[in-house]
């Protein structure tokens, strides 16, 4: 939040760097990311000379790091702004991904080849880190559901029914 703050930030960051030299430890500073979480992204805040985007630190080979709005930190998107969206958008892609490669490469649709297919290829997707990034908008919970609905509707015996009435065929 201020330059003190900015300071003994990049104290701690070269400190970091003097550790892991001392201890023979290779550290990939080209991977290093700084994100600053903010509620209010406006042009006119971000030009003021305290914003905290306008910060930048260094490292010991001479780069900078860069602020950056998403961050990838185990497999989950961070965003500076709090929100969700790019991390269930990544989550939505993948599992849509998936989904289409199991039912190319699977002729069968039986009830018991396909709820195999997708609880053992298709829902570890959506479901890695899911209580940290629950999506609590109507739309992006849409999204999210697009996936099993889509399956489902794939599913032989379950054509023409509505996605309640598949599921409920279905099972537990």
């Amino acid at each position: 939040r201020t330059l003190l703050d900015k300071t003994n930030l990049q104290e701690d960051l070269n400190n970091v760097i003097t550790w892991a030299d001392l201890n023979n430890m290779a550290l990939h500073q080209v991977k290093f990311e700084v994100m600053n979480y903010t509620l209010n992204h406006t042009a006119s805040l971000r030009e003021l000379p305290f914003s905290a985007e306008n910060y930048t630190y260094s490292l010991s080979d001479g780069c900078t790091i860069e602020p950056s709005r998403t961050v990838r930190d185990h497999g989950v998107l961070l965003s500076s702004d709090g929100s969700w969206s790019a991390q269930i958008s990544r989550v939505v892609a993948e599992a849509r991904r998936v989904a289409g490669w199991a039912l190319s490469a699977f002729r069968s649709r039986t009830p018991r080849t396909m709820l195999t297919l997708y609880k053992s290829l298709v829902r570890p997707h959506l479901d890695y880190c899911c209580t940290l990034w629950s999506p609590m908008k109507i739309g992006e919970i849409s999204r999210v559901e697009d996936i099993q609905r889509a399956f489902t509707r794939k599913i032989d015996g379950l054509k023409g029914l509505n996605y309640w009435q598949r599921l409920e065929k279905l099972g537990p």
